[in-house]
């Protein structure tokens, strides 16, 4: 049993003083105020810089950079810098942290993620951050285009909205790219097409040429991201797979205004639910019908 000893104060003992070691209370460390402020400033700026690379390529109607939006060079393809990088972005803009624009972050840095972390696809976005911008319209064809406004609500709206180019929409690889998968002169005759109207988002296609197709969120339809990035036995493979016959080998010069009248002409899409009950099916608008409506004003002299 511990002894008691007494202190002496003035000469006089004190009892009831247990002898031994003081206990010293421990004191954990806790950021300051100030470096608290510093990690929430810097949280914010890289939100803010991602959220800003996003709403830059919506307003051109492009895809933001992944490699930017990563934080890392361009050409990155090793995979343990490119999952610290955005692991520490995705801390940053966590929803817990950052909220609703943390949400809308994260879920192009996960895109972003995913697509650099696979070889093919990391190798397909590369050859599309490499393909040349869209010519400009020519005199003749925007009065001809102006034409077909006043003859067409929806084509009229689109021309407005976006201007029409002449090049598609898909990204078509140089026949001398290390990723062209090309194999006779014949093959550039044609092109690959989805018609996103009838596609009823089953992944078959994405499954077959992953480099050539893609699955739009959030409604789940294919899209011809690029062309000749697969083989011609991986896509015609994607084409006999599809269930409802809506992938389509068309000619080259066709493919533009195909993509452009389906993407910025047709933009309505019935539920895929309601497609696959059968209902709805009177909604569904020929884009081929449309296209050919919009070819022959181009081609009005």
């Amino acid at each position: 049993m511990m002894a008691r000893v007494g202190l002496v104060r003035g000469g006089v003992a004190l009892p009831g003083v247990r002898a031994g070691r003081q206990r010293r209370r421990v004191r954990r460390f806790r950021p300051s105020s100030t470096v608290r402020a510093r990690a929430m400033a810097e949280r914010n700026e890289v939100l803010e810089q991602i959220l800003r690379s996003i709403r830059e390529a919506e307003a051109s109607n492009a895809e933001p950079d992944f490699f930017d939006l990563l934080g890392i060079e361009v050409g990155t393809s090793d995979s343990q810098t490119i999952k610290n990088s955005y692991r520490e972005r995705a801390r940053r803009c966590h929803p817990d942290i950052a909220g609703e624009d943390g949400h809308y972050a994260c879920v192009v840095l996960n895109e972003a993620y995913a697509t650099l972390m696979d070889d093919e696809l990391r190798e397909a976005y590369e050859v599309e951050r490499t393909v040349s911008a869209h010519t400009a319209t020519s005199g003749g064809e925007r009065d001809n285009l102006r034409d077909m406004s006043a003859q067409d609500t929806d084509i009229g709206d689109a021309l407005r909205r976006v201007p029409y180019t002449g090049e598609p929409l898909s990204k078509v690889v140089p026949a001398d790219h290390w990723a062209c998968k090309v194999e006779s002169e014949e093959q550039l005759s044609k092109a690959v097409f989805v018609d996103e109207i009838t596609c009823i988002g089953c992944g078959h296609c994405a499954t077959c040429a992953p480099p050539t197709f893609r699955n739009l969120e959030p409604s789940g339809r294919a899209r011809a991201f690029g062309q000749w990035l697969s083989t011609e036995r991986e896509v015609q493979e994607a084409i006999d797979m599809c269930p409802v016959d809506c992938i389509h080998w068309v000619p080259k010069e066709q493919l533009a205004p195909l993509e452009y009248v389906m993407q910025h002409v047709l933009r309505e899409r019935l539920d895929v639910g309601l497609m696959r009950s059968g209902r709805g099916q009177h909604r569904l608008k020929d884009v081929f019908i449309k296209t050919a409506q919009f070819m022959k004003a181009l081609n009005k002299e």
